[in-house]
């Protein structure tokens, strides 16, 4: 047990920064998912576009000896209008130059890289919560629906160029929640309360999306829960490529418990096994 835990690192926008902070938040989901096994490492910047990532990235990176996992997600500010937000907008060329970039950095201590995309911007909202309280009424939106699939595709376009996992959730904030045909509603943006950021049930959708990924393609990485009661972080939950950071406490017994603790979690795979059964 002396090898301590590994990092799983999140690098992005505001909407990595508020997934820990927020009710719900997919980072603090994942943080118990990976309980006792590996430190969720929120590295979200609020307002950052790709650009500005690049350039912190080296002061984001974890200091653990290993990272598991890995989640990129730029884009939200990076498809901001040219003329109306220059400060935030970064050219969908220079965009996925940039996001390779991170990428490729990343990957030089972690094979296990999730790139998200930016999520759909529900006008109505957007223009309602979030541009006219501070612009006042009228003032014409610096983000657009259609523009935001525009860098989701290029999002997608740097995971598959650098064999990564993607989660196209532009598509899948409006699939959850499909417009009725006829209709003007737009009720997929219930999953977004200001029109870009992650409502309760948004976070909720991302984690579970994310846990999908994991399941499909890093599945040593997950976390099975105990089967009596459905914890991960316990001695009944299990993951192949994740052992505990300690011991599990009924793994430890009066006989063995001045030795345990200078065990590496190799040598203890199945100690709480054992500890149960004995």
């Amino acid at each position: 047990f002396a090898g301590g835990r590994a990092a799983v690192l999140l690098f992005g926008d505001s909407i990595t920064q508020e997934g820990t902070t927020a009710t719900g938040g997919w980072a603090a989901l994942l943080a118990a998912h990976f309980s006792r096994r590996a430190d969720v490492v929120n590295r979200g910047l609020a307002g950052y576009n790709s650009r500005w990532g690049l350039q912190a990235l080296d002061s984001c990176l974890p200091p653990h000896a290993a990272t598991a996992l890995a989640t990129v997600w730029f884009g939200a500010n990076d498809g901001a209008d040219a003329s109306l937000n220059p400060r935030q907008h970064v050219p969908i060329d220079e965009y996925k130059t940039n996001l390779t970039q991170i990428v490729e950095r990343i990957r030089q201590r972690c094979e296990r890289v999730i790139v998200l995309s930016p999520p759909p911007i529900h006008e109505a909202s957007y223009r309602t919560v979030f541009v006219e309280p501070r612009q006042g009424k009228g003032a014409p939106l610096d983000r657009s629906l259609a523009v935001s699939q525009s860098y989701a595709v290029a999002a997608g376009e740097v995971a598959a160029a650098t064999g990564c996992a993607f989660v196209d959730i532009w598509s899948k904030v409006q699939s959850a929640a499909p417009v009725v045909p006829g209709s003007d509603e737009q009720p997929w943006g219930r999953y977004l309360y200001d029109g870009l950021h992650l409502s309760q049930e948004g976070n909720q959708l991302v984690f579970d999306e994310l846990l999908s990924v994991v399941r499909e393609h890093f599945l040593e990485v997950l976390v099975e829960p105990d089967r009596y009661n459905g914890k991960r972080d316990n001695s009944g939950s299990f993951s192949k490529g994740l052992l505990p950071h300690m011991p599990w406490h009924d793994a430890i017994s009066l006989q063995n418990q001045d030795k345990i603790f200078q065990e590496t979690s190799d040598d203890c795979t199945d100690c709480a096994k054992r500890a149960r059964v004995s």
